[in-house]
C-alpha cells in the first residue's frame, strides 16, 4: 500500500511539474494585449506649473518624439520661460494623449501662474485670469478630446486686466478676513465649522500661489502655559496639515504657537475661552527664504 502511494505521489508531481511548464512556456509566447499593458501601467498624469518666469513640464510620455513635441510647444507658448522637464515614459497610454498634453499648454496660455494637472479621468487648472469666458474658450479643445465621463475641477480668480498677479494677491490679502478657526478644548481636534473658512484660505493660497500662509495657535488660559504653548503649536501644525492635505505645499507655510499670551476675549468665561482657542492666518505675497 505504502509503495502504491509513494508511485502516485510521484505520477502527481511529475504532472504537476508539467502541466506548471506549460503554464510558463505559454505565458513567455503569448503577447501582451495593449489593453492589458495599459491596466497593468501606472496611471496617466501630465503636470504643467508656470511660476517666476520658469516652466515645468512633468509627467508621463509615450515616446522621445511626444517629448520633443512638448519642449516644442514650450518654446512657442511660453518663449520666455525657463523651461524645466521632469518625464516619466509611460509606453502605452490613451491614443488622445499625445495631443492633449501639447494642446494643454496653449490653453494655458490665457491664464497668468497657471497649473494643471491632466489624468485620463481629471483635468485641474487653477490660475489667474482678466476673463474667465477667454480663458474657458482656450480650454474648449482640450475638453473635447476627454472621455465625457472625466472630471473638470477648473478655478479660476479674476484679476483686473493689466493688473499684476503680485498686485492682485496683495489686495486680496489686505481685504481677507479670516473666521474663526476654532477647536475643542484642550484638544488639537477642528471644530467643523472651521473647514469653509480654512476651505477660503486655500482657494487664495491656490490662486496666489508664490504666497507665504502664517499660521499661529493659540489657546486659552486654562492649564500650565508650557503645555499651552505646546498645545497651540500643534493647533497650528493642525491647520498646516489640512492645507497640504488640500494641495498647499508645505514650504509655503509657516508655523507658530503663542500659548495664552494673546487673547482676543475674556478667559473667565466658557465663551470667552472658547474664542481664545483659535488659530490666526496671515497671507503674504512672496515666498519664504
Amino acid at each position: 500500500m505504502k509503495q502504491k502511494f509513494r508511485t502516485t505521489a510521484l505520477l502527481l508531481v511529475l504532472v504537476c511539474g508539467i502541466a506548471a511548464s506549460l503554464r510558463l512556456d505559454t505565458g513567455r509566447n503569448e503577447p501582451e494585449s495593449e489593453a492589458s499593458a495599459y491596466s497593468a501601467a501606472e496611471p496617466a498624469v501630465f503636470e504643467v506649473s508656470f511660476r517666476r518666469a520658469s516652466l515645468l513640464l512633468a509627467g508621463n510620455t509615450v515616446s522621445k518624439q511626444h517629448e520633443e513635441q512638448l519642449r516644442q510647444a514650450a518654446a512657442l507658448h511660453f518663449p520666455a520661460a525657463a523651461l524645466s522637464t521632469e518625464f516619466r515614459p509611460l509606453g502605452v497610454a490613451p491614443d488622445w494623449w499625445n495631443q492633449a498634453t501639447t494642446e494643454l499648454l496653449a490653453a494655458l496660455v490665457a491664464i497668468e501662474s497657471p497649473a494643471a494637472i491632466l489624468r485620463p479621468d481629471q483635468l485641474s487648472v487653477r490660475g489667474l485670469v482678466p476673463s474667465e469666458a477667454v480663458a474657458e474658450m482656450r480650454l474648449q479643445p482640450l475638453i473635447d478630446m476627454l472621455p465625457d465621463s472625466a472630471i473638470l475641477d477648473v478655478r479660476f480668480e479674476r484679476i483686473a486686466t493689466g493688473t499684476t498677479s503680485r498686485t492682485m494677491c496683495t489686495r486680496q490679502f489686505a481685504a481677507f478676513k479670516v473666521g474663526p478657526v476654532e477647536f475643542e478644548e484642550s484638544g488639537v481636534e477642528i471644530r467643523s465649522s472651521a473647514y469653509p473658512v480654512l476651505d477660503r484660505v486655500v482657494a487664495l493660497a491656490d490662486a496666489c500661489r508664490d504666497s507665504t500662509v502664517s499660521i499661529t495657535g493659540h489657546t486659552d488660559s486654562s492649564g500650565n502655559e508650557t503645555l499651552n504653548q505646546l498645545l497651540s503649536l500643534e493647533r497650528a501644525r493642525a491647520v498646516a496639515s489640512y492645507l497640504s492635505a488640500m494641495g498647499i505645499e508645505p514650504d509655503r507655510v509657516i508655523v507658530a504657537g503663542a500659548g495664552s499670551s494673546l487673547p482676543v476675549a475674556d478667559n473667565s468665561t466658557r465663551f470667552g475661552r472658547s474664542l481664545n482657542r483659535r488659530i490666526d492666518i496671515f497671507m503674504t505675497p512672496g515666498h519664504p527664504d
